[in-house]
């Protein structure tokens, strides 16, 4: 007699704050089906929320295949489907779907949108508008390779996220201490990612009048533009992003969308959303910065289903299924969605206090500081503080939008009582 196995969908990297709404996309595109997450321990504050959890560390693809072997032999539970949704998981993601013989992206494709080096050979290949690029190891190979690509240029891991390690280097004065910013950004991890600390890049500068993410859901040879985000950052010489806002001023743009789907062609994604970045010139022109196959982070996922009533993890989830959903192809929108972080001044936090009322178009609020807490320079995603999150009903985009960074910023300045770092 054969026993019936169990299945549920494994989501890899939803434990990660602001994923949240993953949850919700993969119970509908599931009809069902228990959805599992990854997490380092049971200390997890997310796992509670999930049907079940595999123990392992997300950037750690043969230890997760084992946990999720020694799962199975334990309970007879299997993945039905392996869904990754930040870059630190679609190698783990790629190596359980192998090992259950599950839908997976080409593995050609992940490596070519972990590396950035190896992505921007793929996308100029294909015919693409990408900064010119060199990779190096050493500042020495860096010095020669500035040389080539002349200043202002931008070094950064070639394998990793949120802005980490990505420093702008105005001349060849600034190019060591360049150099050793982006190596402190590599060790700030912790070892909490695999990342190479001799895979490194760099680029040409591109000034921009704007700088957009455009998501785009992919299912075999589909490929789609669901939402372009407008995106904020924050001073150079990082490139941390601030806050994000859909739709973008540039949603019609149509060079820009054409330009998204074909990069997904060129780099072979074949399931679920991509993340697609890009600089436009104060000339008009677009330049790719990079393509991530997996959902957008940052709550953007959220601010799409906001205004288009489209859960994008759903379309994602739905994919690693196999299962082909209806994604409209230009959806009206409800209004103008935004997140903006919160960021206080340099010092420890001596307290907290939150706002008592929040206006109407605040529909969340998080604060992930506590007291006691050091606020460095904004450098990275890790050195903020929180995030807000909007929604005015029936709001059109509009150049030079800022309100978002306006309302975030006051919060900050009441919700968070500092001390210098000298007097602490």
């Amino acid at each position: 007699m054969s026993t019936s196995v169990t299945r549920y969908i494994l989501i890899i990297g939803s434990e990660f704050p602001l994923r949240e709404r993953a949850l919700a996309g993969a119970l509908r595109a599931g009809g069902g089906t228990p959805v599992y997450t990854l997490a380092k321990s049971r200390q997890s504050t997310t796992i509670k929320f999930f049907d079940g959890y595999i123990t392992g560390d997300l950037t750690d693809p043969e230890g997760v295949v084992a946990a999720t072997v020694e799962h199975a032999a334990r309970t007879g539970a299997q993945p039905a489907a392996v869904v990754p949704v930040n870059d630190f998981a679609v190698r783990s993601a790629l190596a359980v779907a192998q090992h259950f013989g599950l839908n997976h992206n080409p593995e050609a494709a992940v490596d070519c949108c972990r590396d950035k080096f190896v992505m921007k050979e793929v996308l100029s290949a294909a015919g693409l508008p990408v900064p010119r690029f060199s990779a190096f190891s050493t500042l020495e190979e860096l010095q020669a390779v500035a040389g080539r690509i002349g200043f202002p240029l931008v070094i950064k891991p070639r394998e990793l996220t949120g802005s980490l390690g990505v420093v702008k280097v105005p001349d060849a004065n600034a190019l060591a201490d360049a150099y050793q910013q982006c190596m402190a950004g590599i060790r700030s991890l912790s070892g909490d990612a695999e990342t190479p600390p001799a895979l490194l890049q760099a680029e040409e500068y591109i000034p921009a009048r704007a700088e957009v993410s455009v998501e785009v859901f992919n299912h075999g040879d589909l490929h789609r533009v669901v939402a372009v985000t407008d995106k904020y950052l924050g001073p150079e010489p990082h490139f941390v992003e601030t806050g994000h806002s859909v739709p973008s001023v540039y949603t019609d743009d149509t060079r820009l969308r054409d330009m998204a789907e074909h990069a997904c062609k060129a780099l072979g994604i074949r399931y679920g959303m991509a993340h697609f970045e890009a600089r436009i010139t104060p000339a008009g022109d677009i330049r790719i910065i990079e393509v991530a196959a997996r959902t957008g982070g940052d709550s953007i996922m959220d601010l799409v289903e906001r205004v288009y009533g489209v859960n994008p993890y759903e379309l994602h989830v739905a994919s690693f299924l196999g299962r082909a959903p209806n994604v409209p192809t230009r959806p009206a929108a409800r209004g103008l969605a935004a997140v903006a972080f919160l960021k206080t001044e340099v010092g420890v936090i001596q307290s907290i206090s939150l706002p008592k009322f929040l206006p109407y178009e605040v529909v969340n609020m998080q604060v992930s500081a506590k007291p006691n807490d050091v606020s460095e320079k904004l450098t990275s995603w890790r050195n903020r503080e929180g995030s807000v999150e909007f929604f005015w009903p029936g709001r059109k985009p509009e150049p030079g939008f800022d309100e978002h960074l306006r309302m975030a910023a006051r919060y900050s300045g009441d919700i968070f009582g500092m001390r210098s770092v000298q007097a602490a």
